[in-house]
């Protein structure tokens, strides 16, 4: 709408500047029919001027009013130079040419079928001997001069309008193309993502299996020690011990990943946030050993919340891999939980490199990032910030550049 009312602008300014042109054209060769006619023409686009600037008027309506008092007076102008075989007949192509920049489309159809109609009344109007030429011959030559360069000027004009306006929408198709490669590549990494769910579930189900024979295997092969050769027993205990933790722990990661890559989507569980912590910094346990001190502390209560026990893993490891990534080198994490009324808070702190005051507010717009390009979606705090808000809760988020952030998930107690 901003282009098109500045277009309007132009448009007035260039009938202000034309009909003055040919209004003075006329009084000097004293033709006052057609100076009435202009000066009447001038005065109508200053009204129109004023009614567009006071928007008193629709835009669309402005359009349709001031082209058809184009059409009226190059009508009134022809009509009185001779008619068909006036000089200005070509100007009744400058009304479609004005309708083309100009919206509803169908309008400029209805200009172009006026103008064609206003060619062939003159010439029937011409053919009965109605029309009239004011002109003297001595004038005849300047007058078509005078309108030869208001057509060319008009033409040039809209050339150069056109051609900006065809460069602007390249700009916005190339723009949008980019855009549209940009997400397509975002939608091929989340589809992977959801793959590698898919994954790590077959995988958590395959290895659960084979686990449970060997832990069966081992607390037979102790019980058969235990039974017939109770003199090593003490010898073999803390090689069992390993083996026993080894099991256990294997057992730990595989429960934990089972919960990350749940599929339901029922809303019903009673969910315990202690449980779903510790199951998140299991399975990064591995990724961030060697780089972040983890702190927890809970409530000797284990509070739950309803909702998705899957989903609530998604969204808390989301916040634990955001707070590793912002420490560079060393660092830590602390996460604490806090019964608030009827609310449970999920504190979750670092002090790697903070966010940009500016970039809080966008954190949970998707596809936003500030990591380089194939490091990151930029749809992990989207996906969260929808998957608490799914649970009737919110997220606060503290920051500041170089000191760290602190995420505070508030949820419902169930």
């Amino acid at each position: 709408m901003k282009k098109e009312r500045n277009f309007y602008l132009f448009f007035v300014i260039a009938a202000y500047v034309s009909s003055l042109f040919f209004g003075g054209y006329y009084l000097s060769v004293g033709i006052w029919e057609l100076f009435v006619l202009m000066l009447l023409a001038f005065v109508l686009f200053v009204i129109y001027g004023a009614l567009s600037f006071l928007r008193f008027i629709s835009l669309i309506w402005l359009f349709r009013i001031s082209i058809t008092t184009v059409l009226t007076v190059i009508f009134n102008q022809i009509y009185f130079t001779g008619g068909i075989q006036s000089h200005a007949l070509l100007e009744f192509a400058i009304p479609p040419l004005l309708a083309f920049f100009y919206k509803p489309v169908f309008d400029r159809y209805i200009f172009m079928a006026a103008s064609v109609a206003g060619i062939i009344s003159m010439f029937l109007l011409s053919n009965a001997g109605y029309t009239r030429n004011l002109l003297s011959p001595e004038h005849i030559n300047v007058h078509a001069l005078i309108c030869a360069i208001l057509i060319f000027t008009i033409i040039a004009i809209y050339t150069f309008l056109f051609r900006r306006t065809l460069i602007a929408k390249n700009k916005e198709l190339a723009a949008s193309l980019d855009e549209r490669k940009k997400t397509t590549q975002k939608l091929l990494q989340l589809e992977k993502m959801a793959s590698l769910g898919v994954l790590s579930a077959g995988i958590a189900h395959e290895i659960n299996n084979p686990l449970n024979f060997i832990q069966n295997g081992v607390e037979a092969l102790s019980a058969k020690i235990n039974e017939n050769y109770k003199t090593k027993e003490k010898e073999l205990e803390p090689l069992f011990k390993i083996v026993k933790e080894g099991i256990n722990r294997v057992a730990k990661i595989v429960k934990s990943l089972s919960h990350f890559s749940r599929k339901g989507h029922e809303m019903d569980e009673l969910c315990n946030i202690k449980e779903i912590i510790e199951n998140c910094l299991l399975i990064l346990h591995n990724k961030i050993k060697n780089k972040v001190n983890v702190f927890t502390d809970f409530p000797k209560v284990n509070y739950k919340v309803k909702g998705n026990e899957g989903l609530l893993h998604q969204a808390v490891m989301n916040i634990i891999v955001n707070a590793e990534q912002a420490i560079k080198n060393r660092g830590t994490i602390k996460i604490s939980t806090k019964k608030k009324g009827t609310f449970l808070d999920i504190i979750i702190e670092d002090d790697g490199e903070g966010i940009l005051k500016g970039n809080i507010s966008k954190i949970s717009d998707p596809f936003f990032t500030t990591k380089a390009p194939g490091e990151g979606t930029g749809l992990g705090l989207f996906i969260t910030y929808s998957i608490i808000y799914e649970h009737n809760g919110s997220i606060d988020v503290i920051s500041d550049e170089g000191s760290g952030t602190t995420f505070t998930i508030s949820l419902p107690i169930g």
